[in-house]
């Protein structure tokens, strides 16, 4: 019986020794070699910066206003962030780039940085009062004062609109570009056929194109050439902003 027992010992050991290295097997199998966990670890990473480098890169603005000129070249873009607003001026042999900043209440300062400057020289500050706003300079001397009213906008470089250009609506599409003497020298018009909103001169030539906007008259002051053409970005900036 003793001899029996002796014989059968071995047998439960083996079971038991091959159950625990199955056991120890599934586990080990289940576990990645240190060189595959390092290589992921480095991917995830490696992903991670990615992503931070694009959010670093990317254009966070919250609305952006594109109009291409004729070559369909980008001319004028301007891009509204939390903070500031971005203009980015390629038109009439200007390259410029402005940033506007509201510094106190009812006030934008449009500033750039000019070649050779150490800081960013002012091109204009922005009065906004009801129905109205004036570009004025550092010393807050009157540059051009813009109204609007009944349909129109008007623009002179003085209080009482003495010798104004104006922009009227004609209709919810079109409105007419008029000089100080009553010459219409174009118009803005938006073609629900292909989406566009163009700025035409009196000849039909197309000066400016948009594709972010249906009817506005805004980028209409592109034709009031007796007007420095920052200043004219500057005027058709706040427009936008007041929804015109």
């Amino acid at each position: 019986m003793s001899s029996c027992i002796t014989m059968k010992r071995p047998g439960v050991m083996t079971i038991i020794l091959c159950l625990l290295a199955v056991a120890f097997m599934i586990g080990c199998g289940g576990e990645q070699p240190p060189a595959q966990i390092q290589n992921q670890s480095l991917n995830s990473g490696q992903a991670a910066a990615v992503s931070e480098n694009q959010a670093e890169a990317g254009d966070s603005y919250t609305a952006r206003i594109k109009f291409k000129a004729e070559d369909g070249s980008d001319a004028i873009v301007i891009k509204r962030y939390a903070d500031h607003d971005k203009i980015e001026i390629k038109h009439e042999g200007i390259s410029a780039v402005i940033k506007a900043r509201s510094g106190a209440e009812n006030r934008w300062k449009y500033k750039e940085s000019a070649a050779g400057a150490e800081e960013k020289v002012q091109v204009a500050e922005v009065k906004l009062e009801p129905d109205s706003f004036k570009i004025v300079d550092e010393s807050e001397k009157l540059l051009w004062k813009v109204r609007i009213k009944d349909g129109k906008i008007k623009i002179s470089d003085n209080e009482d609109g003495n010798n104004s250009w104006e922009i009227k609506s004609k209709s919810a599409d079109k409105s007419e570009i008029r000089n100080a003497s009553g010459e219409e020298i174009g118009n803005v018009k938006f073609y629900a056929d292909n989406g566009k909103l163009k700025v035409k001169d009196a000849a039909n030539k197309e000066i400016l194109v948009s594709k972010d906007l249906k009817a506005s008259a805004a980028p209409g002051v592109i034709m009031f050439s007796h007007i420095p053409l920052k200043h004219r970005v500057v005027i058709i900036s706040e427009l936008l902003r007041m929804g015109q």
